[in-house]
């Protein structure tokens, strides 16, 4: 994952030659950040045709820069487009988190360059010539301190005539693809989650998950996308039914975590991979029960 990183990071971004016929956006530094950059695959838009834009973040080495769900310190990469008239930008597509470390406090983000992706669909008619994508981002970049960041990232790509979409740049199509490939997938069908407080400041979440062995179940966590778990505090896991391949996991609610969610979801991982999946992370999500959060209420 790194090396493919590093490839396009220092290789198809380099400023000084640059390799690639896709455009890119101008490349900025800011304190902790090595290179952000918005980088496509396509060289022009085809009308009705969506194509993927990246913004692409090195972070200076020691630094790091946060997931969807920081935990309970740091802030999310956040993005505002504004797009010529009839294009529309689907969700931002988040590569699975690690453990960072800020200051002491662990929370959740990417120490290494991430790319996150954002589909953008162009209308079926444009009747401009160029049309240009901006964007403004907001991050922070944390060490032993945070450096939070701002920037206006602009792409503009000419009109495609022929209306038949003409082939990718195919390394950075083969990066985008990559990162789809590793992006959590939502748990099998097969596989039941359930969550409730078994008392103050705790979560219990319980899955069954039928395949898994007793002796997989070291180094199991769960990254939370909102603040309802406390990235600081340990996780414990406990198979409670090993023939249904049932288990739970005990979570640390924070004080200050959302004080009536309907749901509790997030990333599980797994390191030695999931049974029925092809990959260590899976998306998992519950409805917490009715009524679990009324004796909270004021």
């Amino acid at each position: 994952m790194r090396a493919l990183f590093l490839t396009l990071l220092l290789g198809l971004l380099a400023p000084a030659t640059p390799v690639r016929s896709a455009p890119v956006s101008e490349l900025k530094e800011a304190p902790g950040i090595k290179r952000i950059q918005l980088v496509t695959d396509v060289d022009m838009i085809t009308p009705g045709e969506a194509f993927t834009v990246a913004l692409v973040i090195e972070p200076l080495p020691g630094y790091h820069t946060y997931w969807k769900g920081p935990g309970i310190v740091g802030v999310a990469t956040s993005f505002e487009w504004t797009l010529p008239e009839g294009f529309t930008a689907g969700e931002v597509i988040w590569p699975a988190p690690g453990k960072v470390d800020m200051a002491g406090i662990t929370a959740y983000g990417y120490k290494s360059p991430v790319m996150l992706l954002t589909e953008i669909q162009p209308p079926g008619t444009i009747d401009e010539t160029t049309a240009t994508l901006r964007l403004k981002s907001a991050w922070m970049a944390c060490a032993t301190s945070c450096n939070p960041g701002v920037a206006d990232f602009s792409l503009s790509l000419p009109v495609n005539p022929a209306k038949i979409a003409p082939p990718k740049d195919p390394r950075v199509s083969a990066d985008f693809e990559s990162i789809r490939n590793k992006v959590p997938a939502p748990a099998p069908d097969t596989w039941t989650v359930t969550a409730s407080l078994p008392g103050k400041g705790l979560i219990h979440l319980d899955l069954t998950i039928p395949g898994l062995q007793s002796g997989s179940i070291e180094g199991i966590y769960f990254f939370c996308h909102d603040m309802q778990v406390d990235s600081d505090a340990a996780q414990q896991v406990l198979v409670t039914d090993p023939a249904a391949g049932r288990l739970r996991l005990t979570l640390v609610r924070p004080e200050f975590a959302p004080a009536s969610p309907d749901a509790i979801s997030g990333v599980i991982y797994c390191p030695g991979g999931w049974p029925g999946t092809n990959s260590p992370y899976v998306e998992i999500s519950t409805l917490w029960p009715r009524g679990t959060f009324k004796h909270e209420q004021p």
